[in-house]
Protein backbone atom coordinates (compact mmCIF):
# COMPACT_ATOMS: atom_id res chain seq x y z
CA UNK A 1 0.00 0.00 0.00
CA UNK A 2 1.39 3.48 -1.02
CA UNK A 3 1.24 6.04 1.82
CA UNK A 4 -0.82 9.14 0.47
CA UNK A 5 1.14 11.44 1.14
CA UNK A 6 4.57 9.98 -1.37
CA UNK A 7 2.55 10.89 -4.38
CA UNK A 8 1.55 14.29 -2.98
CA UNK A 9 4.81 14.97 -2.15
CA UNK A 10 6.66 14.29 -4.73
CA UNK A 11 4.00 15.99 -6.44
CA UNK A 12 4.95 18.84 -4.68
CA UNK A 13 8.19 18.96 -5.29
CA UNK A 14 7.78 19.11 -9.18
CA UNK A 15 5.18 21.74 -8.53
CA UNK A 16 7.77 23.67 -6.36
CA UNK A 17 10.11 24.06 -9.76
CA UNK A 18 7.63 24.97 -12.07
CA UNK A 19 6.57 28.36 -9.36
CA UNK A 20 9.80 29.47 -9.15
CA UNK A 21 9.20 29.92 -13.01
CA UNK A 22 6.41 31.96 -12.30
CA UNK A 23 8.66 34.59 -10.46
CA UNK A 24 11.47 35.04 -12.81
CA UNK A 25 14.32 37.59 -12.39
CA UNK A 26 14.51 37.57 -16.44
CA UNK A 27 15.53 41.12 -16.47
CA UNK A 28 18.68 41.74 -18.21
CA UNK A 29 22.05 41.34 -15.04
CA UNK A 30 24.90 44.23 -15.34
CA UNK A 31 27.82 43.29 -13.89
CA UNK A 32 30.60 45.13 -11.46
CA UNK A 33 32.99 46.40 -14.41
CA UNK A 34 30.65 47.73 -16.91
CA UNK A 35 28.74 49.93 -13.84
CA UNK A 36 32.20 51.00 -12.97
CA UNK A 37 33.27 52.65 -16.52
CA UNK A 38 29.81 54.11 -16.59
CA UNK A 39 29.64 55.46 -12.98
CA UNK A 40 33.22 57.33 -13.94
CA UNK A 41 31.47 59.37 -16.69
CA UNK A 42 28.41 59.51 -14.97
CA UNK A 43 28.86 59.72 -11.30
CA UNK A 44 28.23 63.22 -9.51
CA UNK A 45 30.37 63.35 -6.44
CA UNK A 46 33.37 62.13 -9.31
CA UNK A 47 32.63 65.35 -12.06
CA UNK A 48 32.25 67.30 -9.06
CA UNK A 49 36.00 66.34 -8.21
CA UNK A 50 36.93 66.55 -11.61
CA UNK A 51 36.39 70.04 -12.02
CA UNK A 52 37.73 70.29 -8.33
CA UNK A 53 40.71 69.35 -9.52
CA UNK A 54 40.97 71.21 -12.90
CA UNK A 55 40.34 74.59 -10.57
CA UNK A 56 42.88 73.75 -8.00
CA UNK A 57 45.49 73.50 -10.41
CA UNK A 58 45.69 77.02 -11.56
CA UNK A 59 46.48 77.74 -8.21
CA UNK A 60 50.38 77.30 -9.03
CA UNK A 61 50.20 79.62 -12.31
CA UNK A 62 48.66 82.48 -10.05
CA UNK A 63 50.80 82.11 -7.80
CA UNK A 64 53.74 82.22 -10.14
CA UNK A 65 52.43 85.11 -11.79
CA UNK A 66 52.79 86.97 -8.55
CA UNK A 67 56.67 86.63 -9.54
CA UNK A 68 56.63 87.29 -13.23
CA UNK A 69 56.81 91.02 -14.90
CA UNK A 70 53.76 92.85 -14.94
CA UNK A 71 53.14 95.18 -18.01
CA UNK A 72 50.48 97.57 -18.81
CA UNK A 73 50.13 100.31 -21.26
CA UNK A 74 47.65 102.97 -21.59
CA UNK A 75 46.81 105.39 -24.55
CA UNK A 76 45.20 108.65 -24.97
CA UNK A 77 43.49 111.01 -27.44
CA UNK A 78 41.84 114.51 -26.36
CA UNK A 79 40.55 117.51 -27.85
CA UNK A 80 40.27 120.56 -26.48
CA UNK A 81 38.87 124.05 -26.80
CA UNK A 82 39.61 127.16 -24.35
CA UNK A 83 36.45 129.78 -24.44
CA UNK A 84 38.52 133.43 -23.44
CA UNK A 85 34.95 135.35 -23.34
CA UNK A 86 34.48 138.92 -23.94
CA UNK A 87 34.27 138.30 -27.33
CA UNK A 88 37.64 137.12 -27.94
CA UNK A 89 37.72 133.87 -30.29
CA UNK A 90 38.11 130.62 -28.86
CA UNK A 91 40.84 128.54 -29.29
CA UNK A 92 41.09 124.59 -29.86
CA UNK A 93 43.32 121.63 -30.79
CA UNK A 94 44.31 117.69 -29.59
CA UNK A 95 46.86 116.43 -27.40
CA UNK A 96 47.93 112.48 -27.67
CA UNK A 97 49.62 110.28 -26.02
CA UNK A 98 50.52 106.79 -24.15
CA UNK A 99 52.44 105.28 -21.27
CA UNK A 100 54.27 101.82 -21.46
CA UNK A 101 55.05 100.57 -17.43
CA UNK A 102 56.77 97.50 -16.81
CA UNK A 103 57.27 96.36 -13.01
CA UNK A 104 59.49 93.11 -12.20
CA UNK A 105 59.30 91.50 -8.20
CA UNK A 106 63.10 91.45 -7.14
CA UNK A 107 62.29 90.66 -3.84
CA UNK A 108 58.75 89.36 -2.55
CA UNK A 109 59.59 87.53 0.47
CA UNK A 110 55.32 86.91 0.62
CA UNK A 111 54.91 85.78 -2.87
CA UNK A 112 57.80 83.00 -2.48
CA UNK A 113 55.47 81.59 0.48
CA UNK A 114 52.61 81.87 -1.75
CA UNK A 115 54.19 79.82 -4.24
CA UNK A 116 55.01 77.32 -2.16
CA UNK A 117 51.10 77.19 -1.19
CA UNK A 118 50.07 77.15 -4.73
CA UNK A 119 52.28 74.12 -5.83
CA UNK A 120 50.69 72.39 -2.17
CA UNK A 121 47.09 73.37 -3.63
CA UNK A 122 47.84 71.24 -6.83
CA UNK A 123 49.11 68.45 -4.49
CA UNK A 124 46.26 68.74 -2.37
CA UNK A 125 43.76 68.89 -5.59
CA UNK A 126 45.48 65.52 -6.91
CA UNK A 127 45.05 63.64 -3.84
CA UNK A 128 41.47 64.56 -3.36
CA UNK A 129 40.83 63.29 -6.94
CA UNK A 130 42.39 60.41 -6.24
CA UNK A 131 40.72 59.73 -2.71
CA UNK A 132 37.23 60.72 -4.66
CA UNK A 133 37.99 58.02 -7.47
CA UNK A 134 38.44 55.57 -4.59
CA UNK A 135 35.33 56.31 -2.84
CA UNK A 136 33.42 55.82 -5.71
CA UNK A 137 34.84 52.11 -5.73
CA UNK A 138 33.63 51.49 -2.29
CA UNK A 139 30.29 53.53 -2.85
CA UNK A 140 29.81 51.24 -5.73
CA UNK A 141 30.75 48.17 -4.16
CA UNK A 142 28.97 48.38 -1.58
CA UNK A 143 25.46 49.81 -3.33
CA UNK A 144 26.05 46.62 -5.98
CA UNK A 145 26.43 44.25 -3.21
CA UNK A 146 23.64 45.88 -1.35
CA UNK A 147 21.24 45.45 -4.24
CA UNK A 148 22.59 41.69 -4.70
CA UNK A 149 21.87 40.66 -1.25
CA UNK A 150 18.31 42.12 -1.78
CA UNK A 151 17.87 40.37 -4.75
CA UNK A 152 19.01 37.19 -3.50
CA UNK A 153 16.70 37.98 -0.44
CA UNK A 154 13.68 38.42 -3.05
CA UNK A 155 14.84 34.86 -4.88
CA UNK A 156 14.67 32.91 -1.43
CA UNK A 157 11.59 34.79 -0.33
CA UNK A 158 9.42 33.51 -4.05
CA UNK A 159 11.09 30.23 -3.38
CA UNK A 160 10.25 29.90 0.16
CA UNK A 161 6.38 31.14 -0.96
CA UNK A 162 6.50 28.21 -3.71
CA UNK A 163 7.49 25.86 -1.39
CA UNK A 164 4.99 26.66 1.24
CA UNK A 165 2.24 26.97 -1.44
CA UNK A 166 3.17 23.13 -2.23
CA UNK A 167 2.86 22.20 1.33
CA UNK A 168 -0.03 23.94 2.09
CA UNK A 169 -1.88 22.14 -0.96
CA UNK A 170 -0.22 18.59 0.30
CA UNK A 171 -1.13 19.47 3.72
CA UNK A 172 -5.33 20.22 2.55
CA UNK A 173 -4.99 16.80 0.31
CA UNK A 174 -4.04 15.25 3.28
CA UNK A 175 -6.48 16.84 5.54
CA UNK A 176 -9.21 16.13 2.76
CA UNK A 177 -8.21 12.27 3.23
CA UNK A 178 -8.11 12.11 6.66
CA UNK A 179 -4.45 11.61 7.08
CA UNK A 180 -3.78 15.29 9.27
CA UNK A 181 -6.00 17.77 11.32
CA UNK A 182 -6.55 21.04 10.01
CA UNK A 183 -4.18 22.49 12.34
CA UNK A 184 -1.19 21.47 9.64
CA UNK A 185 -3.37 23.76 7.00
CA UNK A 186 -3.72 26.45 9.07
CA UNK A 187 -0.09 26.13 10.17
CA UNK A 188 0.40 26.28 6.49
CA UNK A 189 -1.61 28.53 5.39
CA UNK A 190 -0.24 31.47 7.94
CA UNK A 191 3.31 30.70 6.64
CA UNK A 192 1.76 31.47 3.48
CA UNK A 193 0.43 34.73 4.00
CA UNK A 194 3.67 35.61 5.96
CA UNK A 195 5.84 34.72 2.99
CA UNK A 196 3.59 37.15 0.79
CA UNK A 197 4.35 39.84 3.07
CA UNK A 198 8.35 38.83 3.15
CA UNK A 199 8.05 38.95 -0.46
CA UNK A 200 6.09 42.78 -0.65
CA UNK A 201 8.92 44.25 1.66
CA UNK A 202 11.58 42.27 -0.14
CA UNK A 203 10.60 43.83 -3.53
CA UNK A 204 10.72 47.26 -2.12
CA UNK A 205 13.95 46.73 -0.68
CA UNK A 206 15.37 45.63 -3.74
CA UNK A 207 13.72 48.47 -5.48
CA UNK A 208 15.53 51.26 -3.14
CA UNK A 209 18.56 49.48 -3.52
CA UNK A 210 18.58 49.40 -7.16
CA UNK A 211 17.30 53.24 -7.10
CA UNK A 212 20.87 53.57 -5.05
CA UNK A 213 23.27 52.05 -7.49
CA UNK A 214 20.82 54.46 -10.13
CA UNK A 215 21.98 57.42 -8.57
CA UNK A 216 25.67 56.41 -8.85
CA UNK A 217 25.76 55.23 -12.62
CA UNK A 218 23.07 57.24 -13.79
CA UNK A 219 20.92 55.10 -15.32
CA UNK A 220 18.09 52.57 -14.32
CA UNK A 221 19.34 49.11 -13.21
CA UNK A 222 17.13 46.19 -13.28
CA UNK A 223 19.63 43.34 -12.38
CA UNK A 224 23.04 42.41 -10.97
CA UNK A 225 25.20 39.58 -11.84
CA UNK A 226 25.49 37.41 -8.86
CA UNK A 227 28.73 35.58 -7.14
CA UNK A 228 29.58 32.97 -8.26
CA UNK A 229 29.36 29.68 -6.16
CA UNK A 230 31.90 28.71 -4.12
CA UNK A 231 34.22 31.72 -5.06
CA UNK A 232 37.01 32.07 -3.46
CA UNK A 233 37.48 34.51 -0.72
CA UNK A 234 41.15 35.69 -0.08
CA UNK A 235 42.40 36.40 3.02
CA UNK A 236 43.86 39.73 3.52
CA UNK A 237 47.65 40.10 2.51
CA UNK A 238 49.55 41.05 4.63
CA UNK A 239 48.13 39.07 7.46
CA UNK A 240 49.35 41.18 10.72
CA UNK A 241 47.03 43.77 11.40
CA UNK A 242 49.78 46.06 12.75
CA UNK A 243 51.31 46.66 8.97
CA UNK A 244 47.96 48.09 7.75
CA UNK A 245 46.97 50.01 10.44
CA UNK A 246 51.06 51.45 10.12
CA UNK A 247 50.73 52.03 6.46
CA UNK A 248 47.15 53.73 6.67
CA UNK A 249 48.52 55.97 9.29
CA UNK A 250 51.16 57.23 6.61
CA UNK A 251 49.33 57.03 3.19
CA UNK A 252 45.98 57.47 3.99
CA UNK A 253 44.84 59.98 1.28
CA UNK A 254 42.51 62.24 4.34
CA UNK A 255 46.21 61.91 6.19
CA UNK A 256 48.22 63.35 3.00
CA UNK A 257 45.33 65.91 2.90
CA UNK A 258 45.65 67.20 6.15
CA UNK A 259 49.52 66.95 6.41
CA UNK A 260 49.49 69.45 2.83
CA UNK A 261 47.27 71.39 4.78
CA UNK A 262 49.06 71.56 7.68
CA UNK A 263 52.75 72.86 5.41
CA UNK A 264 50.42 75.17 3.73
CA UNK A 265 49.27 76.40 7.43
CA UNK A 266 52.91 76.77 8.37
CA UNK A 267 53.43 79.14 5.17
CA UNK A 268 50.82 81.07 5.64
CA UNK A 269 52.52 81.61 8.86
CA UNK A 270 55.51 82.61 7.33
CA UNK A 271 53.61 84.63 4.79
CA UNK A 272 52.15 86.32 7.56
CA UNK A 273 55.52 87.65 9.01
CA UNK A 274 56.87 88.32 5.72
CA UNK A 275 54.44 91.29 5.97
CA UNK A 276 57.00 92.90 8.28
CA UNK A 277 59.82 92.73 5.23
CA UNK A 278 60.86 95.46 2.24
CA UNK A 279 59.59 94.88 -1.00
CA UNK A 280 61.69 95.55 -3.97
CA UNK A 281 61.10 95.93 -7.70
CA UNK A 282 62.10 96.84 -10.90
CA UNK A 283 60.77 99.63 -12.50
CA UNK A 284 60.64 101.29 -15.87
CA UNK A 285 58.24 103.12 -17.80
CA UNK A 286 58.22 104.96 -21.04
CA UNK A 287 55.46 107.68 -22.29
CA UNK A 288 54.82 110.35 -25.04
CA UNK A 289 52.63 113.29 -25.11
CA UNK A 290 51.71 115.48 -27.79
CA UNK A 291 50.26 118.63 -27.99
CA UNK A 292 48.30 120.66 -31.28
CA UNK A 293 46.68 123.75 -31.61
CA UNK A 294 44.15 123.52 -34.69
CA UNK A 295 44.14 127.22 -34.77
CA UNK A 296 41.55 130.21 -33.35
CA UNK A 297 39.12 132.67 -34.78
CA UNK A 298 39.77 135.82 -36.69
CA UNK A 299 40.42 138.51 -33.99
CA UNK A 300 40.79 141.90 -35.95
CA UNK A 301 37.54 141.27 -37.67
CA UNK A 302 35.79 141.34 -34.25
CA UNK A 303 36.29 145.27 -34.45
CA UNK A 304 35.23 146.11 -37.55
CA UNK A 305 37.89 146.07 -40.05
CA UNK A 306 40.93 146.35 -37.28
CA UNK A 307 43.40 148.19 -36.79
CA UNK A 308 45.34 149.54 -39.64
CA UNK A 309 44.83 148.33 -42.78
CA UNK A 310 42.65 145.58 -41.68
CA UNK A 311 45.06 142.90 -41.34
CA UNK A 312 44.11 140.00 -39.01
CA UNK A 313 47.68 140.13 -36.79
CA UNK A 314 46.88 139.95 -33.48
CA UNK A 315 48.46 142.31 -31.27
CA UNK A 316 50.56 141.14 -28.47
CA UNK A 317 49.40 140.24 -25.19
CA UNK A 318 45.85 139.41 -26.48
CA UNK A 319 43.98 135.77 -26.48
CA UNK A 320 44.41 135.87 -29.79
CA UNK A 321 47.58 136.05 -29.94
CA UNK A 322 48.33 132.80 -27.41
CA UNK A 323 45.76 131.03 -29.82
CA UNK A 324 48.26 131.61 -32.68
CA UNK A 325 51.48 130.27 -30.55
CA UNK A 326 48.93 127.36 -29.89
CA UNK A 327 49.54 126.73 -33.43
CA UNK A 328 53.34 125.39 -33.59
CA UNK A 329 52.29 122.64 -30.81
CA UNK A 330 55.07 120.77 -28.39
CA UNK A 331 55.28 116.76 -27.58
CA UNK A 332 57.77 115.03 -25.45
CA UNK A 333 58.81 111.86 -24.76
CA UNK A 334 59.94 110.35 -21.30
CA UNK A 335 61.52 107.29 -20.17
CA UNK A 336 62.64 106.19 -16.83
CA UNK A 337 63.98 102.89 -14.75
CA UNK A 338 65.08 102.55 -11.75
CA UNK A 339 64.54 100.15 -8.16
CA UNK A 340 61.84 100.92 -5.62
CA UNK A 341 61.62 99.91 -2.47
CA UNK A 342 58.79 99.29 -0.20
CA UNK A 343 59.57 99.71 3.49
CA UNK A 344 56.93 98.69 5.89
CA UNK A 345 56.74 101.03 9.06
CA UNK A 346 52.94 100.85 10.34
CA UNK A 347 49.56 99.09 8.98
CA UNK A 348 47.86 99.77 12.49
CA UNK A 349 48.50 96.19 14.08
CA UNK A 350 47.04 94.46 11.33
CA UNK A 351 50.42 92.12 10.35
CA UNK A 352 51.24 90.96 14.15
CA UNK A 353 47.26 90.11 14.25
CA UNK A 354 47.44 87.96 11.06
CA UNK A 355 50.32 86.39 12.13
CA UNK A 356 48.50 85.63 15.10
CA UNK A 357 46.07 84.20 13.39
CA UNK A 358 47.88 81.97 10.54
CA UNK A 359 49.46 80.74 13.92
CA UNK A 360 46.16 79.50 15.53
CA UNK A 361 45.18 77.93 12.13
CA UNK A 362 48.39 76.15 12.13
CA UNK A 363 47.98 74.68 16.01
CA UNK A 364 44.50 73.67 14.02
CA UNK A 365 46.00 71.79 11.16
CA UNK A 366 47.91 69.82 13.51
CA UNK A 367 45.38 68.47 15.09
CA UNK A 368 43.28 67.75 12.52
CA UNK A 369 46.10 66.06 11.20
CA UNK A 370 46.41 63.85 14.47
CA UNK A 371 42.71 62.96 14.09
CA UNK A 372 42.71 61.59 10.32
CA UNK A 373 45.90 59.48 11.29
CA UNK A 374 44.09 58.05 14.36
CA UNK A 375 40.77 57.42 11.73
CA UNK A 376 42.90 55.86 9.40
CA UNK A 377 44.15 53.86 12.06
CA UNK A 378 40.78 53.00 13.16
CA UNK A 379 39.35 52.11 9.31
CA UNK A 380 42.19 49.84 8.59
CA UNK A 381 41.77 47.96 11.95
CA UNK A 382 37.64 47.77 11.43
CA UNK A 383 38.37 46.67 7.95
CA UNK A 384 41.05 43.96 8.34
CA UNK A 385 38.66 43.08 11.47
CA UNK A 386 35.67 42.64 9.10
CA UNK A 387 37.76 40.80 6.42
CA UNK A 388 39.14 38.01 8.85
CA UNK A 389 35.55 37.62 11.17
CA UNK A 390 33.67 37.83 7.91
CA UNK A 391 35.92 34.59 6.67
CA UNK A 392 35.38 32.70 9.64
CA UNK A 393 31.74 33.71 9.34
CA UNK A 394 31.46 32.32 5.52
CA UNK A 395 32.98 29.02 7.16
CA UNK A 396 30.43 28.71 9.89
CA UNK A 397 27.46 29.23 8.08
CA UNK A 398 28.54 27.15 5.24
CA UNK A 399 28.75 24.60 8.13
CA UNK A 400 25.33 25.70 9.43
CA UNK A 401 23.90 25.26 5.55
CA UNK A 402 24.81 22.10 5.47
CA UNK A 403 23.41 21.51 8.74
CA UNK A 404 20.24 22.93 7.68
CA UNK A 405 20.14 20.88 4.18
CA UNK A 406 20.60 17.79 6.38
CA UNK A 407 17.74 18.56 8.86
CA UNK A 408 15.19 19.24 5.84
CA UNK A 409 15.86 16.30 4.41
CA UNK A 410 15.31 14.25 7.88
CA UNK A 411 12.45 16.44 8.44
CA UNK A 412 10.73 15.39 4.41
CA UNK A 413 11.49 11.84 5.41
CA UNK A 414 10.00 12.06 8.55
CA UNK A 415 7.37 13.58 7.16
CA UNK A 416 6.70 11.28 4.77
CA UNK A 417 6.50 8.30 7.35
CA UNK A 418 4.57 9.74 9.72
CA UNK A 419 7.22 10.91 12.12
CA UNK A 420 7.13 14.79 11.67
CA UNK A 421 4.18 17.20 10.70
CA UNK A 422 4.08 19.54 8.23
CA UNK A 423 5.37 22.69 10.54
CA UNK A 424 8.15 20.32 11.18
CA UNK A 425 9.18 20.21 7.32
CA UNK A 426 7.98 24.30 7.25
CA UNK A 427 10.31 25.29 10.01
CA UNK A 428 12.99 23.47 8.16
CA UNK A 429 13.04 25.31 5.61
CA UNK A 430 12.77 28.44 6.87
CA UNK A 431 16.38 27.80 8.36
CA UNK A 432 18.20 26.69 5.49
CA UNK A 433 17.20 29.33 3.55
CA UNK A 434 17.83 31.83 6.54
CA UNK A 435 21.50 30.12 6.72
CA UNK A 436 21.85 30.74 2.92
CA UNK A 437 20.64 34.06 3.12
CA UNK A 438 23.40 34.93 6.07
CA UNK A 439 25.82 33.23 3.70
CA UNK A 440 25.47 35.34 0.74
CA UNK A 441 25.57 38.24 2.87
CA UNK A 442 28.41 37.21 4.99
CA UNK A 443 30.19 36.90 1.56
CA UNK A 444 29.60 40.10 0.53
CA UNK A 445 30.43 42.28 3.46
CA UNK A 446 33.51 40.11 3.19
CA UNK A 447 34.40 41.57 0.20
CA UNK A 448 33.31 44.83 0.78
CA UNK A 449 35.80 45.33 3.94
CA UNK A 450 38.31 43.75 1.56
CA UNK A 451 37.91 47.15 -0.24
CA UNK A 452 37.38 49.33 2.63
CA UNK A 453 41.03 47.51 3.86
CA UNK A 454 42.76 48.52 0.82
CA UNK A 455 40.93 51.74 0.64
CA UNK A 456 42.16 52.81 4.32
CA UNK A 457 45.82 52.14 2.89
CA UNK A 458 45.10 54.40 -0.43
CA UNK A 459 46.11 50.92 -2.57
CA UNK A 460 42.69 50.52 -4.36
CA UNK A 461 42.76 51.06 -7.95
CA UNK A 462 40.58 49.42 -10.89
CA UNK A 463 42.51 46.10 -10.97
CA UNK A 464 40.29 45.43 -7.83
CA UNK A 465 37.52 46.02 -9.70
CA UNK A 466 38.36 43.55 -12.32
CA UNK A 467 39.66 40.66 -9.74
CA UNK A 468 36.05 41.44 -8.17
CA UNK A 469 33.95 41.53 -11.58
CA UNK A 470 35.73 37.89 -12.08
CA UNK A 471 34.01 36.42 -9.29
CA UNK A 472 30.56 37.76 -10.79
CA UNK A 473 28.19 36.14 -13.41
CA UNK A 474 25.19 36.87 -14.57
CA UNK A 475 24.33 32.63 -14.88
CA UNK A 476 21.99 31.69 -11.66
CA UNK A 477 23.33 28.34 -10.33
CA UNK A 478 19.96 28.23 -8.49
CA UNK A 479 22.04 27.33 -5.30
CA UNK A 480 20.13 29.62 -2.73
CA UNK A 481 16.75 28.34 -3.91
CA UNK A 482 17.81 24.77 -4.61
CA UNK A 483 16.21 22.23 -1.91
CA UNK A 484 16.86 19.26 -1.52
CA UNK A 485 15.83 15.88 -2.96
CA UNK A 486 14.01 13.15 -0.72
CA UNK A 487 13.74 9.87 -1.95
CA UNK A 488 10.62 7.96 -2.62
CA UNK A 489 9.44 5.57 -0.03
CA UNK A 490 9.19 2.35 -1.01
CA UNK A 491 7.15 0.59 1.74
CA UNK A 492 5.68 3.03 4.28
CA UNK A 493 6.06 0.49 7.19
CA UNK A 494 9.57 -0.30 6.44
CA UNK A 495 10.80 3.06 6.03
CA UNK A 496 8.87 4.35 9.07
CA UNK A 497 11.12 2.11 10.97
CA UNK A 498 14.12 2.88 9.03
CA UNK A 499 13.28 6.63 9.33
CA UNK A 500 12.42 6.34 13.14
CA UNK A 501 15.49 5.22 13.96
CA UNK A 502 17.66 7.44 11.90
CA UNK A 503 15.72 10.05 13.19
CA UNK A 504 16.32 8.53 17.20
CA UNK A 505 12.40 8.52 17.65
CA UNK A 506 9.85 5.60 17.44
CA UNK A 507 7.64 5.69 14.32
CA UNK A 508 3.65 6.97 14.15
CA UNK A 509 1.64 4.32 13.83
CA UNK A 510 -0.48 5.56 10.92
CA UNK A 511 -3.05 3.81 8.42
CA UNK A 512 -0.60 2.31 6.08
CA UNK A 513 1.58 0.45 9.38
CA UNK A 514 -1.31 -0.22 11.16
CA UNK A 515 -2.83 -2.36 8.60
Amino acid sequence: MTHPRVPVLAASLALHCAALALFPLTAHAVGLSQLYDEALSNDAQLQSARAALAAHSEELPLARAKLLPQVSASLTANRQSTDFGGGFPASYGNSNGYVISLTQPLIHVDSWYGYAQGKLAVDSAQASFAQARQDLIVRLGQAYFDALASQDSLAIVRSQKASIAQQLESARRSFEVGNTTITDTNEAQAKYDQAISQEIAAQNDLAVKLAALQQIVGHAVERVDGLVSGAPLPPPMPADINQWVDAATDVNYQVVLKQIALDSAQRETSKAKAGHLPTVDLVASRSRSSLGAAGAGNFGGNFGGGFGSGANTPAPGTPALAAELGNLGSSYTNSTIGVQVTIPIFAGGATQSRVRQTLALEDQASADLDTARRNAALSARQAFLGVVSGLAQVRALQTAERSANTSLESNLLGYQVGVRINIDVLNAQDQLFSARRDLAKARYDTLINSLKLKASTANLTDQDVLQLSALLSPVDDGSLTALPQVPTVPHPGVAAKGAARKLGRRAMPNAATAQ
